[in-house]
């Protein structure tokens, strides 16, 4: 009787971390945030091979927001000091698929006393894509007042 219960108890506990694994994708948040640019996996040479990751290009200086996995994630790319980068905190969507299919990333703000050197380097932020978006439409993403279109995944 008290394997038993055990064993539902684990059951449980294995149900409840995948419904929050789930719903980690769809988090408003974002939930990685680096120097540099995002990396994609290139298919290596033979079927043994691991897949090589190669960063992403993206348009130098410009702010630019991408799909990562096939559409799971989004990755906002944004240029400027590598002492104060620009980073997103939160995406909103705006209209979902049906009306329009747009979402806003919010930055945190740089403090006007902060002290950045004066270099430009990219910063990435990735964010889960949002529910009730789809990437077999455009997506606009509106970021610090400049809109970008995300092409179809």
């Amino acid at each position: 009787m008290e394997q038993r219960l055990r064993v539902r108890h684990v059951g449980a506990l294995l149900v409840a971390l995948g419904a929050l694994s789930l719903s980690g994708c769809a988090s408003p948040t974002a939930i990685e945030d680096f120097s540099g640019l995002p990396s994609v996996p290139v298919a290596a040479e033979g079927e043994e091979a691991e897949p090589e990751l190669e960063e992403l290009e993206v348009p130098e200086g410009e702010t630019s927001v991408v799909y990562l996995d096939y559409g799971d994630r989004l990755a906002l790319v944004t240029w400027g000091s590598s002492t104060c980068p620009v980073v997103g905190t939160d995406i909103v969507v705006l209209e979902d698929a049906n009306s329009g299919n747009s979402v806003r990333i919010e930055t945190e703000p740089i403090p006007d006393d902060a002290i950045c050197t004066a270099d430009l380097v990219p910063h990435t932020t990735i964010f889960g894509s949002p529910e009730n978006t789809t990437t077999t439409k455009p997506l606009l993403v509106e970021v610090n007042g400049e809109e970008i279109e995300v092409p179809v995944k």
